[in-house]
Formats: C-alpha cells, structure tokens, sequence
C-alpha cells in the first residue's frame, strides 16, 4: 500500500514556523547581547566615577583653595600642592610646607606673620600657596612696570581699610613695620599716574581699581637661608598684601636689570645676595648668582665703570670695621675679574667701614641692612 506523503502546512503558517525554529537561538543571543551591555555599563560608570574623582584632586593640586577646603568639609582626601601626594583631611600645613621655609597656617584669614593688617581693617579675602609663580611690581619706567618674575611660597591677603584713615598712613605703617625688621624697599609710588594702577590687575593679580589714590611698595629681605619678598598696595578701600617666600639658596632673583635700573635711577644700587663667611670677606658659593648678574650687567652696558663699595655695621672697632668694608669690597671685584672676565680697570673698590649708616644699628635689623655692598656710577 503506498505510503502517504505528509500534507504541507498553508502556505500562510510557513512565516510562523520560521520564527519558532530561530526562537531558541534568538533568545540566547539577545541574554548575551544585555549581559555584554550591562556590563559596559558597568565599567563605564566606575570609570566616570574614577575620572570625576581625579578631575577634582588635580583642581585642588593647582592650588584652588576653595576647593580643598570644600573638599576637607566633605571628608575626601586633597592632593598636596607641593609634593602631589594626598595629604590627609584636616591638615593644617597645606602652605607651610615648602622646603627651607617656616611652617605657616593653613587659615587664609589669619595674617601673615611677618606682616600684621592695618589696626582695625577688615579680612575680606585671601590664598595661601605652597608654591606658585609671582610677578612683582619693582619699578615703573616709560615702557611701563619694571617686573620681577619670582617663585616660591605665596601669600595673598585683602583687607578693607578703617574709616578716617588714609591711604598715606595704612602704607607708611605698613612700610615702618617691614624696615623694622630689616627688610630694604625696592620701591615705591605714589597717585595712580607715577604707579599705574589700571595695569596691576594683569600684571600682579591686584584689583587695585582706577582711584587716584593709591599707594604701593615693595621690599625684600634675605635672612635666615630665606628670601621673603613682600608687596603692598592701598587704595581708599582696600589694603593688599601679597608675601612671596623662597629658600634663598635656590633663588635666581638678583637680576642684571634691576641692577641696571637702580643705577639709572640713583646712581647706586645694593648687590643683594651675597653671602660672607661671618667677620670674613670669603664669599659663599650661595653668592654667584648675585656675582653673575653684576657681570651680566657690565657686559651689556660696556662704557660702565663701578665703584665696588664696601659697608658694615657698627659693632667692633672702627679700624676693623673699615678694613673689612673694603677686603669685601675687594672680594666681589675679584670674583667678577676671575670667574666672569671684567677688565679690573673698569672697577673701583672702596671701603667705608661704619661711617655711612642706612639703618639704626641699635637693632639686629638695622645692623643687618647696613652689612652691604653698594655697585656706584663712576
């Protein structure tokens, strides 16, 4: 009996049974398909969350102080400015850390300890860097400011003034407070034509605004293996004050052109930076840099002749004293001769001894500011 062959399905069903015999297949790839993207999802949000916690940490590490103290507040760790590890929360030496240098409090409202607000003014902001860039404000000529480009560990306070005070008397405190604790003005200005105040902001950071009135001052002091470089600036409003501190063995801020400009402008100028053995006139090594500006200077300017001019304070006896003045005196104009080539015609070396006194010798300070060596137009 011949067999019956098996009656096709309508040709309506085949689509269905299409989908039935590729279901199976379907299904476990589709579980892969979800599986694979949800795990991307995964590594993708601990990656962003990766990224979103490092963005932050760098933020800090630049130096945003707000953001370290939001950060410190909200219990996460904040990246150490100087060395870029993390330094745990509630550190207090986020700015007093730099190397050679005092610590110094974290508390950007609290005053510099080399340099007290005005009695009676008022914080109204300020920063605390472990190290950054600073751009001083040292002069002013026809081409605009005489900058000086430093780094170190920066400090940046701004104060509102009292009322009834002058911008004369704030800066004049300010200025007594500093020489009294041996520190030399580099310089001065007053009224915004000789100062130039619509320039400060760009230059140094200070919104000085566009008063007439205003006042400002710069001065330095290298003592105790440091160099703390300080600015000063008021206005009828404000007060600010910026302190720049560096290791002072590691500075570079003796320059042929602010040695250049303070000859142009007084005929005279201090050879900041040098470094003596004590009650010697052997110069230190930590005095080349100072040594090597001056060279830098006679080479550019080669018709110029220097009186070296030697100065000391008052303690011993006068014959000592004098003697010392001009062996010092005499042991920079060597060192230009030997180490840097300078014809020794174009140097002349005097000593004065005690004689000629830029400060009070009854203090440390004054006593400090009188040990020098002055660079002379002959």
């Amino acid at each position: 009996m011949p067999q019956r062959r098996p009656t096709p399905p309508p040709r309506a069903l085949l689509p269905l049974l299409a989908v039935l015999a590729i279901a199976p297949v379907a299904a476990q790839s589709f579980g892969d398909r979800l599986g694979r993207t949800v795990q991307r999802a995964v590594e993708g949000e601990v990656q962003r969350k990766v990224d979103q916690e490092t963005r932050e940490a760098t933020r800090c590490a630049l130096g945003d102080e707000r953001c370290a103290r939001e950060a410190q507040r909200e219990g996460r760790e904040v990246v150490d400015v100087e060395s870029g590890t993390a330094a745990p929360t509630g550190s207090s030496a986020r700015a007093g850390t730099a190397a050679g240098l005092p610590a110094l409090a974290d508390d950007p409202q609290a005053d510099h300890p080399r340099l007290s607000r005005y009695a009676g003014s008022e914080w109204i902001e300020g920063s605390n860097l472990a190290f950054d860039a600073y751009t001083l404000i040292a002069g002013r000529g026809a081409a605009g400011f005489r900058t000086e480009a430093l780094e170190g560990r920066v400090t940046r306070r701004v104060y509102r003034n009292p009322g009834g005070r002058s911008t004369l008397e704030i800066l004049r405190n300010y200025q007594q407070a500093l020489e009294a604790q041996g520190f030399r003005l580099l310089w001065t200005c007053e009224r915004r034509e000789a100062c130039g105040s619509s320039d400060f902001r760009a230059t140094n950071g200070m919104n000085v605004g566009v008063a007439g009135d205003l006042r400002y001052l710069a001065a330095r002091q290298v003592a105790g293996g440091a160099t703390t470089t300080v600015a000063v600036a008021v206005n009828p409003q404000r007060s600010f004050v910026d302190v720049v501190e560096t290791a002072a063995m590691d500075t570079g801020m003796v320059s042929a052109e602010a040695l250049g400009d303070g000859l142009d402008a007084s005929g005279a100028v201090v050879l900041e930076g040098l470094y003596f053995a004590t009650g010697s006139a052997d110069l230190l090594p930590a005095s080349d840099a100072a040594i090597a500006a001056a060279a830098t200077l006679l080479q550019a300017r080669p018709d110029l002749r220097l009186d070296i001019q030697g100065h000391t304070d008052n303690v011993g006896n006068d014959a000592t004293n004098l003697t010392l003045s001009r062996r010092r005196a005499q042991a920079v104009a060597d060192a230009l001769v030997k180490s840097h080539g300078i014809d020794r015609a174009r140097l002349g070396v005097r000593g004065f001894g005690a004689s000629r006194p830029v400060a009070d010798n009854a203090t440390d300070a004054g006593r400090a500011q009188n040990r020098r060596v002055e660079l002379v137009r002959r």
